[in-house]
């Protein structure tokens, strides 16, 4: 490790540290009961993951989407990250990824005549006005929300990078995890994201052995292939010539699954 990065993490472990101690005391106000967790009446499935960045939540959101959507109505409910509206918006075909953000549009694009898409900084407040708006909602998939725990999901799914897992990070602002690997007790399925299309047996013994999993849990190891199909808008609204590849078509396969 080099000088300079030796001062670096000099810095930032003292931070690292706060911000664990931070998360530390929130975690257990949930679990006193001190902060209130809302219960719905209907299933509440939730896709996120301990670390910042790119995981691959939305083609996983999209592969829960298809897997339910003949089973369940689904109401998807986003934060809308980096849009330029705040409050509950439900996705109408005049939607554009500047009103509920580049992922929800994408998604309703693509899911529309079969899903309602939302976004919502308060999750409790979207959920609520999505079945408000739509009784016929019966299974609400909640989009990056793990750490979101006024809600109580009924399943958790958590996302973990092959090349980035969680036991070799850190917490922010030193590394790139939200909260400690800990905080997978909370979760019913972990999958590792960005596999490749060849997995040794070896290798998934080895990540089942770190993660030290509960015997409930379930462990999946997913590989993600592009397409150039682009999908049909639902209207013919304009759409910004910088979100091509945003209706590419995505193929995911397991790989491996570890129960």
């Amino acid at each position: 490790m080099g000088r300079n990065k030796l001062i670096e993490k000099a810095m930032l472990l003292p931070m690292s540290k706060l911000y664990g101690m931070g998360v530390a005391v929130r975690n257990r106000m949930f679990e006193w009961h001190l902060l209130k967790q809302h219960k719905f009446d209907i299933p509440v499935v939730v896709v996120g993951n301990l670390s910042v960045g790119g995981t691959g939540k939305t083609p996983h959101t999209e592969y829960v989407i298809n897997a339910l959507r003949g089973v369940y109505r689904i109401g998807v409910l986003s934060r809308g990250y980096k849009r330029n509206t705040r409050g509950f918006i439900m996705a109408n075909k005049h939607s554009t990824p500047s009103d509920i953000g580049d992922e929800p549009y994408q998604m309703y694009q693509k899911y529309g005549r079969h899903v309602r898409v939302a976004v919502c900084e308060d999750r409790c407040k979207g959920i609520e006005e999505m079945m408000r708006i739509d009784p016929t909602i019966d299974l609400i998939l909640l989009d990056d929300a793990f750490q979101h725990r006024y809600v109580r999901p009924s399943l958790s799914i958590v996302l973990m990078e092959w090349n980035r897992p969680i036991y070799n990070d850190d917490l922010l602002p030193l590394g790139r995890l939200r909260e400690p690997q800990s905080a997978l007790n909370r979760a019913d399925v972990i999958v590792v994201t960005k596999c490749p299309s060849e997995i040794r047996p070896m290798d998934i013994r080895l990540i089942y052995e770190h993660l030290n999993l509960f015997a409930y849990q379930k462990l999946y190891f997913f590989h993600i292939t592009f397409t150039e199909n682009p999908v049909k808008p639902l209207s013919p609204t304009k759409r910004p010539t910088c979100y091509p590849v945003m209706a590419h078509e995505r193929t995911i396969s397991v790989l491996s699954s570890q129960a």
